[in-house]
């Protein structure tokens, strides 16, 4: 696993749905503030139950969301994560431990922002930060009613 900052501008952000509606400057921007860490086939990016405080967003490769269950880890995964797939959004505003892990599933390249950062990003640009709540709200709820539906058909 290497660390490694950017020295060119991403365009992968543009990519992104927490980041629709920002214009090229902005994305810059947030691209600067973090860095792009590599991960390979079968290392865990997040880990269930521990504090990250990050953003994370997936580059290139794919990885897997997975839960445990009465402290054993699940064998299937809860879900696939491909390029540009955002995971610790939670996470970064509430402090809350991590709610799932993730494990590439095939070699990863992944753009990491301190929370500390991405605050004070949005602090210090209030009108993307309002973009960036709004995009961050619709996807939070997206994924609430499709929780919601999923534990219906169960019932």
């Amino acid at each position: 696993m290497a660390i490694r900052k950017e020295a060119k501008v991403s365009t992968f952000l543009k990519e992104v749905n927490l980041f629709d509606g920002l214009d090229n400057k902005v994305i810059n921007e947030i691209f600067k503030i973090g860095m792009v860490q590599n991960f390979k086939k079968g290392d865990l990016i997040v880990r269930e139950e521990q504090p990250s405080g990050c953003l994370y967003i997936l580059i290139t490769g794919k990885a897997d969301v997975l839960i445990s269950h009465k402290g054993k880890p699940q064998k299937k995964p809860l879900a696939r994560l491909n390029r540009g797939s955002v995971i610790g959004e939670m996470s970064i505003f509430d402090g809350a431990p991590a709610s799932a892990s993730v494990r590439a599933a095939e070699d990863c390249d992944v753009h990491i922002i301190r929370g500390s950062d991405f605050d004070a990003f949005l602090k210090k640009n209030p009108q993307s930060a309002y973009v960036i709540m709004r995009s961050l709200i619709l996807s939070l709820s997206n994924r609430l009613r499709r929780t919601n539906l999923a534990l219906s058909l169960i019932s």
